[in-house]
């Protein structure tokens, strides 16, 4: 498969899941609302939950269904978005550094992976490996950076780049800080925090979208601009 026929694979399905994940959520959000106007209507039921005991009724259910779809639903496929921006950006990065392994000519190579290979390819595979690697632990502008000179894109813009960063540092602070804005989400949001340190990270319906459709966007165009600079 040629370099063009990778990147174009990659951002298609990137852009694939990304229309999955968010139709998952907005059909399970119309779920739960149909969910509401069922119990609105005077249907009765229950739910059980074998593994945690509990048992609950219609009105209770409907209750909680609004704070599913903003809290549990919203943050679950925002991470997602993040995840496949994340494989989307590595693996571009990984591709084109095993067709242009020359960008790595002047990193410094440890003998032990000589002696663990069986040809230069793998060699050329291990050493794009721990560079990939080693770039997936700098902040987003780094990503960015890295990317513009080994390719020269032109893009995204230093806006969207920012934006980007706020996404991802939301992303990781619902992970890794249970929610909760602090001086870290500040510094890395570049200017776009939403939130001030020790607040309750949100998600609202509007921001979920326009993350979904920034990251959409970045994927076509480095994608597209990543095709055209591939060489013959």
């Amino acid at each position: 498969m040629t370099l063009r026929e990778q990147i174009a694979n990659l951002r298609d399905e990137s852009l694939r899941a990304l229309d999955a994940s968010h139709n998952y959520f907005v059909h399970t959000g119309s779920a739960w609302r149909l969910i509401q106007r069922l119990v609105q209507q005077g249907h009765k039921f229950t739910v059980s939950n074998q593994a945690t005991g509990s048992t609950i009724g219609e009105a209770e259910l409907s209750s909680l269904a609004q704070g599913y779809i903003t809290g549990y639903l919203a943050s679950a496929t925002f991470q997602d978005f993040v995840a496949v921006f994340e494989r989307f950006f590595f693996e571009l990065v990984k591709a084109w550094l095993m067709k242009y392994p020359g960008n790595l000519a002047e990193k410094e190579l440890k003998f032990r992976i000589v002696l663990e290979s069986v040809s230069t390819e793998d060699i050329v595979a291990a050493v794009v490996a721990r560079e990939v690697q080693g770039l997936t632990y700098q902040r987003v502008p780094a990503w960015f950076k890295e990317l513009e000179k080994l390719v020269k894109l032109g893009c995204p813009t230093q806006d969207e780049i920012a934006r980007l960063a706020e996404i991802k540092t939301s992303r990781d602070v619902l992970v890794h800080n249970n929610g909760i804005a602090n001086s870290i989400y500040i510094d890395k949001s570049m200017g776009h925090a939403r939130f001030a340190s020790g607040e309750k990270l949100e998600l609202p319906e509007r921001y979920h979208r326009e993350s979904w459709v920034l990251i959409k966007q970045i994927v076509s165009d480095i994608s597209d601009a990543a095709i055209r600079k591939v060489r013959s």
